[in-house]
């Protein structure tokens, strides 16, 4: 194995790999899997790890401004990100006072245009949640609890709208099915027909989840 990663041992009985957009790769296996074991493991999935690696590069590559803080995201365009002794977006430039700040700046502007869309499609779609809110999720994008209340990441305001409206119908979807079972995908693709399209292009945004 010619990257490195860390390994999570628990009681599960098999043997996993998952690799985040920022290429961390982690292996969760069991308490007595032995080194060897797991580096045939990794072996016998190089070609699908070397595969993710390169393109997760090629996307962090395209979004050296981003990660370097330089540049933002609002509403799938760049825009300069400026430190200074406002918080205001504007249609050529974003100020910010601090990081801390750009969460309270996103919901403050875009909140409720959001939450209008949430209730748009929900109604056209015939599935109404009990609740909309917005948060700073780590690692996704939205969630849908046990009593329907659906909480969006707010980092959803600095993507295309396509695929803002793609999250909206799959938090909305878990309204009546609170798994990913195959009836789950048929509701999102009766209500969404490209939305294989729309989740495919959604990875490309992963790394954003986390930046903030």
């Amino acid at each position: 194995m010619i990257y490195k990663y860390d390994v999570v041992r628990s009681a599960r009985k098999s043997i996993a790999v998952s690799i985040t957009a920022e290429n961390k790769i982690t292996v969760r296996c069991g308490w007595l899997v032995r080194s060897e074991d797991i580096e045939k493991f990794l072996d016998s999935k190089s070609a699908w790890i070397e595969k993710v690696v390169l393109q997760n590069s090629k996307k962090l590559a395209a979004n050296d401004d981003v990660l370097e803080f330089e540049k933002i995201y609002v509403n799938g365009s760049k825009l300069p990100l400026i430190f200074s002794d406002k918080n205001q977006i504007s249609d050529n430039c974003v100020y910010v006072k601090s990081k801390k700040d750009i969460e309270k700046l996103y919901v403050k502007q875009f909140f409720e245009e959001f939450k209008a869309r949430v209730e748009e499609i929900a109604t056209n779609a015939k599935l109404f949640p009990a609740d909309i809110a917005v948060k700073d999720y780590k690692g996704r994008w939205g969630c849908c609890d046990a009593e329907n209340n659906l909480i969006f990441n707010y980092k959803l305001f600095m993507l295309p709208a396509s695929l803002r409206d793609y999250v909206i119908v799959h938090e909305l979807c878990h309204t009546v099915c609170h798994n990913h079972s195959a009836a789950f995908w048929r509701l999102v693709g009766e209500i969404m027909p490209d939305y294989k399209i729309r989740r495919q292009q959604l990875k490309n945004y992963d790394f954003v989840t986390t930046l903030y």
